[in-house]
C-alpha cells in the first residue's frame, strides 16, 4: 500500500474512532464514517469491507494494550489459582467497559458473536495459552494436580464465552433493557472456581 493510501487509511481510522465514540457501535454506519471525511461509501469499501472490521482495527491496539496491562497486574499475584480468577474478573469488567462505552446493543452482541470470534482468533489463542501456562505453573509447584493444562485452559475460555452468550440470549429473549454483567461475573467465577477446585491438590473437608 502506498504512503498516500496508508495516510488515507489512518484518516479513516481516526474518523471511525470519533464516529463510534459519538454514536456508539450499534448506531454508527459506514455512511456516517465516510461522510465525516468527505468520502463516498464505495471508496471506503476499498479499505474496509465491513463495519466490524473497521471497528476492530480502530480499537484493537487499545484493547491489546489494556489486556496486556490486566495480565501484568494479574501476574503480580503469586498464587496461580487466585491469579487466574483475578485475570478473568478483570477481563470481564474490561469487556463490560467496552460494551458500555460503545453502546453495543444486545442484539448486535448476539448477531456478531461468530464474526468477532473469528476476527479475534489470535487473541483467543493467547488467552487460552495464558490460562494453560498458569495452570502448568500450579502443577509444577504442587498447587494443581497433573492434568492436560492446554485442554483445561481452552475449556476455561469456552466456559467464560458460553456463560456470557447465554446471558446475552436471556436478556434478548426477555427484552431486558441491559445485560446483567454482575450476574455474568458471578456465574463465570463460580463455574471456573469449580474447575480449578477440581484440579486442586488440596482437599478441603
Amino acid at each position: 500500500m502506498s504512503k498516500k493510501a496508508e495516510a488515507k487509511k489512518e484518516q479513516i481510522l481516526q474518523s471511525a474512532k470519533a464516529v463510534f465514540g459519538k454514536l456508539g457501535y450499534s448506531k454508527a454506519t459506514l455512511d456516517d464514517i465516510a461522510e465525516s471525511i468527505g468520502m463516498k461509501k464505495p471508496s471506503l469499501y476499498y479499505y474496509y469491507k465491513s463495519k466490524e472490521l473497521l471497528f476492530i482495527e480502530a480499537f484493537s491496539q487499545e484493547w491489546r494494550d489494556s489486556l496486556s496491562r490486566i495480565k501484568r497486574i494479574a501476574d503480580q499475584e503469586p498464587n496461580p489459582h487466585e491469579r487466574l480468577l483475578l485475570y478473568i474478573r478483570s477481563s470481564l469488567r474490561y469487556y463490560q467497559e467496552i460494551v458500555t462505552q460503545h453502546t453495543i446493543s444486545i442484539r448486535v452482541l448476539i448477531e456478531t458473536r461468530v464474526t468477532f470470534q473469528e476476527l479475534f482468533r489470535e487473541s483467543r489463542g493467547k488467552e487460552s495459552n495464558y490460562y494453560a501456562s498458569v495452570i502448568k505453573e500450579g502443577i509444577s509447584n504442587g498447587m494443581f494436580l497433573p492434568c492436560e493444562a492446554d485442554r483445561v485452559g481452552y475449556s476455561i475460555m469456552v466456559v467464560k464465552d458460553l456463560i456470557q452468550f447465554e446471558e446475552f440470549q436471556r436478556a434478548d429473549f426477555h427484552k431486558l433493557p441491559s445485560i446483567d454483567f454482575r450476574k455474568i461475573e458471578r456465574d463465570v467465577l463460580f463455574t471456573i472456581g469449580l474447575v480449578l477446585n477440581g484440579i486442586s491438590s488440596r482437599v478441603d473437608c
